[in-house]
This record gives C-alpha cells, sequence and structure tokens, in this order.
C-alpha cells in the first residue's frame, strides 16, 4: 500500500545530476548486499523459519546476522594468531644466540 518500488532503469530526461548519482548510488548498495541476504539464507539457516510467533521472524534473522558477525571475527582472530605465531618465529630465529645453539647441536 505505502511501498514504492524502484527498478533500476534509464533516468529521466527530467532528473537532476544529483538525483540520478543518487539513484546509481542507492542500487548499487542493494545490489552489494543481496548476495549477503543469500548466503544468510543458504549457510545460515534463513531459508525457512524455525521460531513461532510474530517475533519469529526477527530472532531468526537476528540470530542469522550474529552468526555472520561471529564467522567474521573468527576469521580475523585466526589471521591475528597466525601473524603472531610467525613473528615469534621470525624473532626466535633470526637471534644469533638461537641460531648457535643450534649449530651446536643445544649441547
Amino acid at each position: 500500500k505505502g511501498v514504492k518500488i524502484s527498478i533500476p532503469s534509464t533516468p529521466r530526461k527530467k532528473d537532476t545530476a544529483y538525483q540520478k548519482q543518487t539513484k546509481r548510488k542507492k542500487f548499487r548498495t542493494r545490489a552489494a548486499i543481496e548476495p549477503i541476504i543469500g548466503h544468510l539464507k543458504t549457510d545460515f539457516r534463513m531459508a525457512k523459519n524455525y521460531f513461532m510467533g510474530e517475533t519469529g521472524p526477527q530472532i531468526n534473522a537476528l540470530l542469522a546476522a550474529t552468526a555472520w558477525n561471529m564467522k567474521k571475527m573468527m576469521e580475523l582472530l585466526k589471521q591475528k594468531i597466525i601473524f603472531l605465531f610467525c613473528k615469534i618465529q621470525i624473532m626466535l630465529f633470526s637471534n644469533p644466540v638461537f641460531k648457535n645453539k643450534l649449530n651446536s647441536g643445544f649441547c
């Protein structure tokens, strides 16, 4: 009833440059969000609602978004741990005292 659906099409002649730019920007952001929603539906069980009641879909969307964010945070944490591990290895093996002990056999 009160929803206006906008579809990307050629701009009208009376549109200003600013209106054309805002329409283009809106459609680009929507195009960037749609793949994320697709992943939420397939990978995070958002295709079917498992909760009953009026708030069921909201809870389902909140849980799927939380799982998505936690997955992103775990990937960042994994990268930071690997970086720290590599940095410690570089520090250990670049130390001349440690190199001498490796060559002498620790005895």
